[in-house]
């Protein structure tokens, strides 16, 4: 089942993040982010469920860049636990992106995968992503 997160799903989602970027996070920073975002009207929070439990987390970013002079959507996070992957979960995701894009009038939805997830390329290619940009990143810290 999916469903919109609440604050109730902060746990879970701070595991996958930490899970899908191999790193922990700070508690308190990372619950202030998820609370703040959960009440932007432009960020769109969903959880994946099994048995009660929560294995997926899908996060929309939602803007009027003016290169496009018009509404997109970029998925920011999409993380199935390796334990539930192959269950269709991703693609449940992809599906409420695309019905949320059509209800609220978006052109096309983006989104960035680390060069070193190619099985997440293949899900996004199988899935009708196409390859168009590079990102660049310049660390600042």
């Amino acid at each position: 089942m999916i469903r919109a997160a609440n604050k109730n799903d902060l746990e879970s989602v701070k595991l996958l993040v930490e899970e899908l970027e191999e790193q922990v996070f700070d508690f308190e920073v990372f619950s202030k982010i998820f609370e703040r975002n959960l009440q932007d009207k432009n960020v769109h929070y969903f959880v994946a469920e099994v048995d009660s439990n929560v294995v997926g987390f899908m996060s929309l970013f939602e803007s009027t860049p003016l290169h496009h002079c018009c509404k997109i959507a970029e998925i920011q996070e999409l993380i199935i636990s390796q334990k539930y992957r192959g269950l269709h979960i991703g693609q449940a995701f992809i599906k409420i992106a695309i019905n949320l894009g059509v209800d609220n009038n978006w052109t096309q939805i983006e989104l960035s995968s680390h060069m070193k997830r190619l099985k997440a390329h293949s899900f996004y290619l199988r899935n009708g992503f196409t390859r168009r940009h590079f990102k660049f990143v310049k660390a600042l810290k």
